[in-house]
């Protein structure tokens, strides 16, 4: 019987928190990334599995909804789960719970498979011997994960280059998607991200990175709440990402 939930009780580390000693918002994608690998695993889709297939699994889109922030030290439920297939993506939902059992942070994401060899999308149906498309829990605790677009005619306000380094790659060869969130943070105002409370992070990967690829980090302010930011790389989009704050 494939487990209802995927659960993990975690004592957070001191060094995944800010100046303002609250968990730094970009360090849930590296908390979200651990527990995918560890659930899917639980339902029969472990990455060495896949590997032998000659597949990965690559991130596409993420919407992580920040309810309140965990202060240092704070001890946290995780749970994520499988939630369905729509054609090509897999969706896996998360939850990030207080020791009151209360909502900290909730997340969805959607999933493709990577053919590693081709570095080309592969259908779902690839693995759906190891994890069928019915949803492993019924609960979705955000919308799907929406497509985020830079307004048209508008120029960004601020840019600024990053290199891929050693750091960013993961072992998939190419730079992990926890990575994005931090890239496009520290392209924000200090006053925007050390003195206002983020709410949402909404964001679409398109096109990988490698170690050594520089990419443009061009960013815009949509209103007194709310930037977007994108990366680019020989005129193409690789990721663009919304931030909300209050």
């Amino acid at each position: 019987m494939t487990p209802s939930k995927c659960e993990r009780v975690l004592e957070l580390p001191c060094y995944f928190f800010d100046i303002n000693q609250r968990l730094r918002p970009a360090g849930f994608f590296d908390i979200a990334q651990d527990m995918a690998v560890h659930g899917s695993a639980m339902v029969g889709a472990p990455d060495w599995v896949l590997k032998e297939r000659d597949i990965a699994w690559i991130l596409a889109r993420m919407h992580v909804h920040y309810e309140r922030l965990p202060r240092l030290y704070g001890k946290v439920l995780l749970q994520t789960w499988h939630s369905g297939v729509s054609g090509p993506l897999f969706t896996r939902d998360f939850l990030m719970l207080d020791a009151s059992g209360r909502t900290l942070v909730s997340a969805t994401s959607s999933w493709l498979l990577m053919e590693v060899s081709s570095r080309s999308i592969a259908k779902a149906d690839r693995i759906f011997d190891l994890l069928p498309p019915e949803p492993q829990w019924p609960e979705r605790v955000l919308e799907d994960a929406p497509k985020i677009v830079w307004p048209r005619g508008v120029e960004p306000e601020f840019t600024a280059p990053h290199t891929v380094r050693y750091s960013d790659v993961d072992y998939n060869e190419h730079a992990n998607n926890a990575r994005y969130p931090v890239w496009a943070y520290d392209t924000l105002p200090q006053e925007i991200i050390t003195g206002r409370q983020i709410t949402d992070f909404y964001i679409n990967y398109n096109r990988e990175l490698h170690l050594g690829d520089t990419v443009e980090l061009a960013g815009l302010r949509r209103d007194s709440e709310s930037f977007i930011v994108e990366g680019r790389r020989d005129g193409t989009q690789n990721f663009i990402c919304r931030i909300d704050f209050r």
